[in-house]
């Protein structure tokens, strides 16, 4: 193999939990056994945010911690010596291990690169969102105006802490010697703009690297269901929040009360608007909680469609490549990775991100125009755009390994 010199047989992935599991959990864990499954050495460095629900001194150090944790940077270095590690890969920091895991990796000399699932790095809240419209204050201006706005779980003290990490990494230069991998070249793009004004990373050590997606089809099926086999009905995987717009979805389906032929909405997950949505929602709509993977795929690929309404940019949309991948159309909000996962006509139909009453639009000429739709001709679009399944991404993967490894001088101790 070309490089093989560079590539790394002994790695540390690092990684912060937050208290609900989300797709940052799923790709860590994917990455994880995709590189142990094909023999290298991998070690574990993990943290969860549960940490601080402890005593209350626990959570008055909690702040200072996320900004700079000695004790995540003594262990990981201790981990790298112990383990002899070449490279590591760290996920999320926040807020428990926080960027120290850097200063960490540079004083070993060792080469690291962080996947970015979200815009943190130059918004607090991560999403270039605000009061439910795209917001880039902070990177056209400064992190203090996610301060003022409450932009981090509404509150004005966290906020205040989140903006303080990457302002203060920002002071020491952490991010200009680290490599950044982002799922998509939208996130690419994204962040290179901002980088423009606040020189937060270099931009020569920005790689793309698709995060891991894996939907097989239903045990014993040797291709996608036909439209006109399918149930009639719409899933909506995902986080019961905001920023996925779900109050668009929910909105929507109460208008189409009214009409017979509408398919009903099935609703699988969990989440803050958890309640709300129940109180709120129309007889056509069926709550499903959490679904394991295997039983979500296959509901989705029972389906006519999959509803993907979010109202922010998304740094990887990761349900509409699995039902695309099952041969199953989305309806995606027409904004940042979400819109630009489908092809409208092809793949599935757009909408304009927070309108119930495109979407309500949209499910119905769905609807009403399934077998427009080839379900194979998804699912081999899908293959060849996300899912060339485990070999391709580890064969990615170890490319990102190996640029990063190629070009690790700024890691070296100094």
């Amino acid at each position: 193999m070309p490089g093989h010199e560079t590539l790394p047989r002994r790695i540390l992935l690092v990684h912060t939990h937050y208290r609900l599991p989300g797709g940052e959990d799923a790709v860590f864990a994917a990455e994880r056994a995709l590189l142990e499954a094909r023999g290298l050495e991998v070690f574990v460095y993990e943290r969860s945010n549960t940490e601080a629900d402890g005593s209350l001194l626990q959570k008055l150090l909690l702040p200072f911690r996320a900004v700079y944790s000695f004790k995540t940077k003594r262990e990981v270095r201790a981990l790298i010596r112990r383990h002899q590690i070449q490279l590591v890969h760290v996920h999320n920091t926040l807020l428990v291990t926080s960027p120290s895991v850097f200063a960490a990796c540079f004083a070993e000399g060792v080469p690291v690169v962080q996947t970015l699932h979200n815009f943190r790095l130059f918004c607090p809240n991560g999403v270039f969102l605000r009061g439910g419209r795209v917001c880039e204050d902070c990177p056209r201006h400064s992190l203090l105006c996610a301060v003022r706005h409450r932009c981090y779980r509404g509150s004005l003290l966290q906020s205040a802490v989140c903006a303080f990490v990457y302002g203060f990494h920002r002071l020491l230069g952490t991010y200009r010697r680290v490599a950044l991998f982002t799922p998509t070249e939208f996130d690419r793009q994204k962040l290179l703009a901002c980088n423009r004004t606040h020189r937060v990373f270099d931009p020569a050590r920005i790689f793309v690297k698709p995060n891991p997606v894996s939907a097989p089809l239903p045990a014993g099926w040797s291709s996608p269901l036909p439209m006109a086999a399918r149930e009639k009905q719409v899933v909506y995987a995902g986080r019961l929040e905001e920023l996925k717009g779900l109050r668009t979805v929910l909105a929507a389906w109460k208008l189409l009360e009214a009409d017979p032929n509408a398919p009903r909405l099935l609703v699988a997950g969990d989440g803050p608007l958890a309640d709300e949505a129940r109180q709120t929602a129309g007889p056509n709509v069926h709550f499903c909680g959490r679904m394991e993977p295997d039983a979500l795929h296959e509901t989705m690929a029972r389906s006519l469609s999959v509803v993907a309404a979010s109202l922010c940019y998304e740094s990887f949309a990761l349900v509409p490549a699995e039902a695309q991948l099952l041969g199953t159309p989305v309806l995606a909000s027409d904004i940042g990775n979400v819109g630009a996962a489908v092809t409208p006509g092809k793949t599935g139909a757009r909408f304009a991100p927070g309108d119930p009453q495109a979407l309500a639009r949209a499910v119905q000429t769905l609807a009403r125009e399934a077998g427009r739709y080839d379900p194979a001709a998804i699912r081999s679009e899908a293959l060849r755009r996300f899912g060339g399944g485990p070999d391709a991404d580890f064969a990615l993967l170890l490319e990102g390994y190996r640029q990063v490894m190629a070009g690790s001088p700024a890691n070296r101790r100094t």
